[in-house]
């Protein structure tokens, strides 16, 4: 009874402390949020696009359609992005008691219910989230929601299967990265424990049947099947390979997504000015020959809807297909290219990406004097809170995890890879820190299980 009390109380302070944050978050704006409340809007009107008011169709290049459908359900219960915000709180909660039973599931202990309570009201970046519109916290719901249904339903049933794999299929239409996550899960399993592994496939071919309606989609709209965007990978892995060679403070204006190199306190590669100027001159040289190769592309009707679209940066432009396209096939053959030309550097920077993306950095730019005391404390205790929970926590756990490889339970080895998973697709990227932001409740939950184990272990 006592011990009920005390899960009950922790319970009650963590969605109190949630509520705080989202309160407090409800202010922020975040940088995607006009592009997703334009598609939203588009998908209200019957496209999926982010300009249903010009005459001309273009057909969303660079988005997954389930975050602005899910926002369009949230702006037809009530036409406020209140709505949206309040169903998002709803799925923090729905995902704290999901990770609950997750953890009653795997271990009869209730010392680990209690380790994640305190450290999930501690790591306030996940309730943040909620707060935004943002894809964020509607990933994090869908990553708990699926490793709930593998663990605490009926993997040998094929309705299981059916729902798991369904679910990421919306997982990866919320978030591309996730595309591959059942594949590799699956071969995951196989040198693991082949137990289940007829399952795991079942999952694989539900994943593909619920990923077909947007490949579908692509093909009616871009002539392509694809299964997820048309737009971004290498256009964003470009930017990654060049954040480090790039000073801080310059604006890429060459890709059209408004971004610039953030200047970060833990960046290890930095350069002398000379080297940054060469630098500068062989990224704009590259850039400059590959928009050459599409201008010919554009045609005078849509030259004049670019003037339209330019004229709201906050929303990306969308090109015609035929010119995002190219221009990905032509990223990416820079890419290799770069890579071949200087291995080392990236083998470098994609190590470095790896752990980096596990905690909050604090951008120089943003910690000058101009800056009041409280914005500065807000940085320093999220980058602190960050680093201490969720990267050393990684660290702990893949100590952990390594040492006892043999006899680990496979369900903590299936959390484990989708945390490593989850890093490890996102380092072409630049560094953001939000792309480990879907695996912060796992890891909470893995630390939990296996802190709470070794000291059990311990006391024995």
């Amino acid at each position: 009874m006592r011990k009920n009390l005390t899960l009950n109380i922790l319970v009650a302070l963590n969605f109190t402390i949630a509520s705080i944050i989202f309160i407090l978050g409800l202010n922020s704006i975040f940088p995607d949020q006009a592009d997703y409340l334009a598609l939203a809007d588009g998908v209200l009107n019957g496209r999926f696009s982010a300009y249903v008011d010009l005459e001309n169709y273009y057909p969303a290049p660079l988005r997954t359609p389930a975050y602005p459908l899910f926002i369009a359900f949230g702006l037809t219960l009530f036409n406020n992005i209140l709505a949206v915000q309040l169903l998002q709180l709803a799925l923090y909660f729905c995902t704290i008691l999901l990770s609950l039973r997750i953890i009653q599931k795997l271990t009869t202990l209730k010392n680990p219910l209690y380790i994640f309570l305190v450290l999930s009201s501690v790591c306030i970046q996940v309730p943040y989230y909620a707060a935004l519109i943002s894809s964020e916290m509607l990933t994090i719901f869908l990553v708990i929601l699926i490793l709930y249904l593998l663990f605490n339903w009926n993997v040998k049933s094929v309705f299981t299967n059916f729902l798991t794999g369904i679910t990421f299929a919306l997982l990866a239409m919320t978030k591309p990265a996730f595309i591959l996550l059942p594949f590799f899960l699956c071969v995951v399993v196989l040198i693991i424990s082949r137990q289940h592994l007829k399952n795991y496939i079942f999952i694989c071919i539900f994943f593909m049947i619920g990923a077909m309606p947007f490949a579908m989609w692509n093909q009616a709209n871009h002539g392509v099947f694809k299964p997820t965007t048309i737009e971004g990978m290498a256009t964003i892995a470009h930017t990654g390979y060049w954040n480090f060679k790039l000073p801080a403070g310059y604006m890429l204006e060459f890709d059209d997504y408004n971004a610039a190199i953030v200047s970060d306190f833990t960046n290890p590669f930095i350069y002398s000015d000379e080297v940054y100027l060469k630098n500068i001159s062989i990224y704009e040289s590259q850039y400059r020959d590959i928009k050459n190769q599409l201008e010919p592309i554009l045609t005078d009707s849509f030259r004049l809807d670019l003037e339209y679209m330019r004229a709201n940066p906050k929303v990306f432009i969308s090109y015609p297909s035929e010119y995002v396209l190219k221009r990905e096939k032509l990223l990416t053959q820079a890419i290799i290219q770069s890579v071949k030309d200087d291995p080392l550097y990236y083998l470098k920077t994609r190590t470095y990406n790896f752990f980096r993306v596990f905690f909050t950095g604090i951008n120089k730019s943003n910690f000058s004097n101009d800056t009041s005391y409280f914005q500065k404390i807000q940085m320093i205790l999220a980058s602190a809170i960050s680093f201490s929970i969720i990267f050393c926590g990684f660290i702990y756990a893949t100590i952990f995890v390594f040492k006892n490889w043999k006899n680990i339970p496979h369900e903590l080895a299936v959390i484990y890879f989708f945390i490593v998973y989850t890093a490890g697709v996102h380092t072409p990227f630049s560094v953001q820190a939000r792309y480990t932001v879907p695996i912060h409740l796992c890891l909470l939950i893995l630390l939990s299980i296996i802190t709470s184990q070794r000291y059990t272990d311990n006391k024995r």
